[in-house]
Order: structure tokens, then C-alpha cells, then sequence
């Protein structure tokens, strides 16, 4: 801003106090009415589903460059826990059992691997992250669908996340950015395991329905990331592949050669970047880069 300044100031040498001081604001506010238009355009990316999309890897095992990623932002809820907004990707949007402090928190889920992965593949493309996770969450329950236009009919979580996906679109609007929505990326399933195959497949290809027509994109690219195998969730992975196969524009990502850090549920600080790896390379596939 200096040379617009010096520039009003050297034109008015002769001019008075209030003429001096119109044409600097004059010039303030051309600056600063070009910076407000000057916003940046996002790919838009929304995650979803229980404690593993939440994320249990714990931030203090991640190497310090993987605790900042340029050009990434992410709009967090958990009520009653939220981002407050709009903020830069860092580890710590994630609300472990018994955690009460602030965000960001020491924890953190797919979201960094993800954008570790889409950043370097299409480094011309800020990503805008949306993420509305719960742990210890059915899609049985907390995250029914239920019916359109009725949220009494469906689930918390559901309901939740909708609404944390029009809040995000308007703060980020707000700031004078735009965006195109570019897909979902689900995980969850662990609290379902007492459902058969069939059940489970049945109540993820609704919810992919539901969620994509309340989004009004119903060939929005989903990607489902398959749960931890500890020996009783079989009937859920088998679900989540067969889904990805029945369902158009949706892919799977294995858990395979994952690792966890308790009793076969949460995958550890290692893990958790794989499975954001391959969120991102299945994601890039489906939206064609």
C-alpha cells in the first residue's frame, strides 16, 4: 500500500488536511476492495463417519512436516466441539473419549494424509476440507438418513453433518472464496458389527443416496474406507466392498497392512497417513486427475 500513498500524497501537496485525507482513503479502500475480490477457489472434499475418520493417531508421532500443509484448509464439528470457523490444515481436529481441552487437540484422523497426497499430485488446487465425525456412531442410528426434508426422521449425526456442510459453505463464501465439490470420503462401520452383509450394504447405499441428493450431486464420487479386521467385522467389510462394486462413482479403499494401537479398532499415527494416502488415490481417480 505504500506507493498508492505516496502517490495521493505527492498530488495534494497543496491541498488541504481533508483533501489529503479523502484521497488516501479513497485509495485504502481501492486496495483493499481489489483484496476482497481477490478471493481463492477450493476443491471442496466432505469427511465423514465414526472414530477412525475422526481420527485416534496421535499428532505427537507425526515428523514436523507432516503438521503443516500449505495450502489446505478444514472447517471441523463434533458437537459441542467445533473449529470455530475456517482454519489451516494442521493435526488435532479430532475429539478423542475424555478430551476437554482446545483445538487443535492431540489427536488426528485421514484428513492429513489425504491432503499431504492431493496437494502434491494437483499442487495448482487448494484443497477445502469439511469434516463432521463421531466416534462410537452408527449408520444404523446416529447416522440414518431417514427421509428427505424431514431431519426428525433421521439420525444425529446425519443431521449434524448436513448441517455443518451449509454452515462451512458460508463462511467460506463469506470470505470471499469459492468452490467446487469434488467428493466424500467415508469411514465408519466398527459400531455396525453386529449387522449382516446385507444389512449394512442396504443402509450405506441409502445413506450415499440420501447424502448426494441432499447435496443435489447424484454422482458425487464417495469412497469408503474399509474398517480394521479384528475378527468380528467381517459382515461389514464384505458390505463396504460390495457396496463400492453395486454402486456408481463410488470406490474402496482396503485397510490392509494397517496397524492399530489398542485392541484392533483405531488405526496408529502411521496408519492413519496410509489410509489418507489411499482416500487420495482412489479420490483422484474418480474425479479424473
Amino acid at each position: 500500500m505504500v506507493k498508492p500513498l505516496h502517490l495521493a500524497r505527492r498530488l495534494t501537496t497543496t491541498a488541504g488536511a481533508a483533501t489529503r485525507l479523502f484521497l488516501i482513503a479513497g485509495a485504502m479502500a481501492m486496495l483493499l476492495g481489489s483484496v476482497a475480490r481477490a478471493g481463492t477457489h477450493y476443491d471442496l472434499y466432505l469427511l465423514a463417519g465414526q472414530s477412525n475418520m475422526d481420527g485416534r493417531g496421535k499428532a505427537a508421532d507425526l515428523k514436523p512436516e507432516k503438521r503443516e500443509i500449505p495450502g489446505a484448509i478444514i472447517f471441523y464439528r463434533n458437537p459441542p466441539a467445533a473449529s470455530d470457523g475456517w482454519k489451516p490444515l494442521t493435526p488435532g481436529y479430532s475429539v478423542a473419549p475424555g478430551y476437554k481441552g482446545p483445538l487443535p487437540s492431540p489427536t488426528f484422523g485421514p484428513e492429513i494424509g489425504f491432503a499431504i497426497e492431493m496437494r502434491k499430485d494437483r499442487p495448482d488446487h487448494p484443497i477445502a476440507l469439511i469434516k463432521g465425525s463421531k466416534g462410537g456412531t452408527s449408520l444404523a442410528h446416529d447416522w440414518k438418513p431417514g427421509e428427505a426434508g424431514e431431519p426428525e426422521s433421521q439420525g444425529p449425526c446425519y443431521r449434524n453433518f448436513i448441517e455443518t456442510i451449509h454452515l462451512a459453505g458460508k463462511d467460506l463464501e463469506a470470505r470471499g472464496d469459492t468452490y467446487t465439490l469434488r467428493g466424500i470420503l467415508w469411514h465408519q462401520g466398527e459400531s455396525d458389527d453386529k449387522a449382516t452383509a446385507d444389512q449394512y450394504q442396504q443402509m450405506l447405499t441409502t445413506f450415499i443416496a440420501r447424502v448426494r441428493g441432499d447435496l443435489g450431486q447424484p454422482e458425487l464420487p464417495f469412497v469408503i474406507g474399509e474398517v480394521y479386521d479384528n475378527g468380528k467385522r467381517g459382515p461389514v467389510r464384505a458390505a463396504q466392498r460390495a457396496t463400492a462394486k453395486a454402486v456408481p462413482h463410488v470406490a474402496f479403499i482396503p485397510a490392509d497392512g494397517t496397524k492399530t494401537w489398542d485392541n484392533g479398532t483405531h488405526f496408529d499415527a502411521d496408519s492413519q497417513l496410509t489410509i489418507g494416502a489411499r482416500f487420495a488415490d482412489s479420490m483422484a481417480k474418480l474425479i479424473g486427475t
